[in-house]
């Protein structure tokens, strides 16, 4: 399973990215804009993605991602990390950074 610090380590090699509570929960910012947040229960991790790759996601492995009951309408999903394929989930992380970091710096970085 993926740790709580395996998510720390790569969230934060992401440029100009902070960690800050939310609510008693670590999450990862860009200029304040929340794109993770590890949930208290060690088993989950709320990632935001675009409305597309909510669907597409939930709809393909529903064991795996779901919408958060307090977000139905926000982008955001909940991903089991037990369940979740390690390449995939930094996949997702850097989906999520690039959707609030500014453009320029997403252009200019290079995984």
């Amino acid at each position: 399973m993926i740790t709580e610090d395996q998510i720390r380590r790569y969230a934060l090699s992401l440029p100009e990215t902070d960690e800050a509570d939310h609510w008693g929960k670590p999450s990862f910012r860009v200029k304040n804009k929340i794109y993770a947040v590890i949930q208290p229960d060690g088993v989950s991790l709320l990632v935001k993605l675009t409305a597309e790759d909510r669907e597409a996601y939930t709809t393909i492995d529903p064991d795996v991602y779901r919408v958060p009951p307090k977000y139905p309408t926000l982008n955001y999903v909940i991903v089991q990390l037990e369940l979740v394929d390690p390449i995939e989930l930094n996949s997702l992380i850097f989906k999520a950074w690039s959707l609030v970091a500014p453009k320029r710096v997403v252009k200019s970085f290079v995984p």
